[in-house]
C-alpha cells in the first residue's frame, strides 16, 4: 500500500511554482492525489492559513513531506501557523542540566516540534553545550548523512525570543561562534 494512500491535496498558492511541481510529483509518487475533495491543504511555512479552513481537513506545511522517512508523519507536527516556529523540528539533547531539558523540551513541543530523549533517525537538531558526549559524537559523525544539526541551545533561546527561527549558522557545532563572543 503507498504510503499516502486516500491523501487528496491542494497546493496553497502561496508555494512558488517549481516547489509546487516538486511537492506534487513526490506526493503522487507516493499515491496521493490532487483531487477534489482535498483531505489536506500544503501551504508554505509561515502562512496564516490555519483559521480559513475546519472539520476534518488538515492543513500542513510544505515541510510535512521532508519528515518523513519511509513512513507516514502526523500532520500535527507540520503546522503551517507561524506561531508554531519549531514546526518540523524533531530535537535532543545531551549534557544539558534537568531544568534546561525541561525548558527545552516544552518549548519545542509547545511551539510546534518534537522531542526525543534519545538520539533517534528523526532528530533534526541536537543541542549540545561542549563535544565530551557520545550523543554529541554520535550526531557529528552521522550528520553529513542525515543533515542533522548540532547547535548550541542558545539558538532555542534566540529564536523564541525573536518569534521565529533564526539562522543556525552561529549556533553550529563544531565551532559555535555563539560560544566565542
Amino acid at each position: 500500500m503507498a504510503l499516502f494512500n486516500g491523501v487528496h491535496y491542494a497546493l496553497s498558492s502561496s508555494i512558488q511554482p517549481g516547489r509546487h511541481k516538486e511537492l506534487s510529483a513526490l506526493l503522487d509518487l507516493h499515491g496521493a492525489m490532487s483531487a477534489p475533495p482535498p483531505t489536506h491543504i500544503i501551504a508554505l511555512a509561515g502562512s496564516h492559513i490555519q483559521g480559513e479552513y475546519e472539520g476534518s481537513l488538515h492543513v500542513v506545511s510544505d515541510m510535512w513531506y521532508e519528515g518523513i522517512d519511509g513512513q507516514y508523519v502526523s500532520e500535527r507536527y507540520y503546522s503551517p501557523d507561524p506561531i508554531m516556529i519549531f514546526s518540523g523540528v524533531v530535537a535532543c539533547a545531551t549534557d544539558l542540566s534537568q531544568w534546561d531539558l525541561e525548558v527545552l523540551s516544552a518549548g519545542i513541543t509547545s511551539l510546534g516540534g518534537q522531542w526525543r530523549t534519545a538520539l533517534t533517525r528523526d532528530v533534526t537538531h541536537l543541542f549540545a553545550l561542549h563535544k565530551q558526549s557520545n550523543k554529541y559524537q554520535t550526531a557529528m559523525y552521522f550528520a553529513p548523512y542525515t543533515g542533522m544539526s548540532i547547535l548550541t541551545p542558545h539558538w532555542f533561546d534566540d529564536s523564541v525570543q525573536l518569534g521565529c527561527c533564526v539562522p543556525e549558522i552561529p549556533y553550529l557545532w563544531p565551532d559555535p561562534e555563539v560560544l566565542a563572543r
